[in-house]
């Protein structure tokens, strides 16, 4: 498979598994953010819990690899490059902001309700919220950071 083939599939890829992680992980923080004291102790499906788990550590993987491969500045695309120099820098410029910016947007309301607004209610969210906010100094590091010489 050439160069833009094994781009284009892995983004897909990216794009669904970014996908699941939104839905699955606004259902948990919809209902935690909705859960009426009265009603007793929360309780979410573990498999969502699961997915999240398992896929957040891959979304971010995706968004701190793109960071680490750019220089300080410049836009995160050095992992589609292929497609880049196919399809334009500007159009993959936009895809790699949607992706992140999806991410940024649910990490960060899993930590407004999880952490700050709700964080008696479900304390895996809570720990979701703190994780999330710990990879989002990892990736900006790896932007901002240290780069080879």
């Amino acid at each position: 498979m050439k160069t833009k083939g094994i781009e284009i599939t892995m983004g897909v890829i990216a794009c669904i598994l970014l996908l699941i992680y939104t839905l699955t992980l606004g259902d948990i923080i919809i209902s935690v953010y909705s859960w009426n004291s009265g009603s007793g102790k929360f309780t979410a499906n573990e498999n969502a819990v699961w997915i999240v788990y398992l896929i957040g550590g891959l979304v971010s993987g995706v968004v701190i690899g793109n960071f680490a491969l750019t220089d300080p500045g410049n836009p995160p695309v050095s992992q589609v490059k292929a497609l880049s120099e196919a399809y334009g820098k500007r159009l993959m410029e936009v895809l790699v902001y949607i992706y992140v910016a999806v991410w940024l947007i649910v990490g960060m309301a899993s930590l407004w309700v999880g952490v700050i607004k709700c964080p008696d209610v479900y304390e895996t969210l809570t720990e979701i919220g703190k994780s999330w906010l710990g990879i989002l100094v990892g990736a900006g590091y790896a932007w901002f950071g240290i780069k080879k010489t």
